[in-house]
């Protein structure tokens, strides 16, 4: 799989976004930073709002969108922000997503390697708003679906701090997903021992150790190598690991390697 991930390209996308937001008639507005994109300022006011907010390919874009709900309360703010997927989210198209409550935040990470914040902001109107009842999947409780979505938006999040030199962060991220997938061994043991409670453990093996030393992807520095190390290593494992909670789940880490070598093109192109 190929990512474009240019300049040129990464606006053209963005702006294909936009229009998929302003087909929802009760969205009223999009804002990046100060430049506010309306149906009617669309391609001149977005293509703005994306150069404010490109820093490099690994940027992301923090909209935040206007919405004007029924002041009849027919649809609350807590319903409209369960349906993500009215925002072209879902398994098919994104490699992974998670919701902060705190500031009604949905962070995206797209398949074709955009990232978004959507910061959804709210108004009360006169217009009426039907949702349908969002579509449920079968979720095995020991492993709920967003532990999946977080993990991999978390891996994006990593390799771009990873590029960015910042070291610090890119690894704290990178450790928390590698103990993800020991969390998931250990719920696992639970299951298979029906107790959580073990006095002495059985010598389990480390998932993630299995891929430890054969990421592709390499630079002179040492600490780039050891980082990269431990997202490479995660992001098999999880794939493995996962299949014991969802027999039917559909690899992710190809999405995620296609992102990393378009990552890795551009870090060479500008040496």
């Amino acid at each position: 799989m190929y990512i474009n991930l240019t300049k040129e390209k990464m606006e053209e996308t963005f702006l294909q976004y936009m229009e998929e937001i302003f087909a929802h008639p009760e969205v009223v507005n999009a804002c990046v930073k100060d430049i506010v994109i309306t149906r009617e300022n669309l391609n001149e006011a977005g293509k703005q709002a994306f150069e404010a907010g490109f820093h490099d390919i690994y940027s992301d874009s923090d909209v935040h969108v206007k919405v004007c709900l029924p002041k009849d309360g027919s649809v609350t703010q807590e319903d409209y922000l369960k349906r993500i997927d009215r925002f072209g989210v879902s398994k098919d198209t994104a490699l992974g997503w998670m919701f902060g409550a705190e500031n009604n935040v949905h962070r995206i990470i797209f398949k074709n390697g955009m990232r978004y914040d959507l910061i959804f902001e709210f108004e009360d109107g006169d217009g009426k708003l039907q949702l349908e009842p969002c579509k449920s999947n079968p979720e095995n409780e020991k492993w709920p679906l967003e532990n999946i979505n977080r993990f991999w938006f978390i891996q994006i999040q990593a390799l771009g701090k990873l590029y960015r030199k910042d070291s610090l962060i890119s690894d704290h991220l990178a450790n928390t997903n590698c103990n993800e997938t020991l969390v998931m061994q250990m719920v696992m043991r639970d299951s298979e021992h029906k107790t959580n409670h073990h006095r002495y453990g059985y010598s389990e093996e480390l998932e993630y150790s299995k891929d430890l030393g054969k990421c592709p992807y390499k630079t002179d520095n040492e600490t780039f190598n050891r980082i990269a190390d431990k997202l490479y290593a995660g992001a098999l494992s999880y794939d493995r690991l996962v299949k014991n909670f969802y027999p039917d789940y559909t690899d992710r880490s190809a999405d995620f390697l296609a992102i990393w070598e378009a990552y890795e093109s551009y870090r060479k192109e500008k040496g």
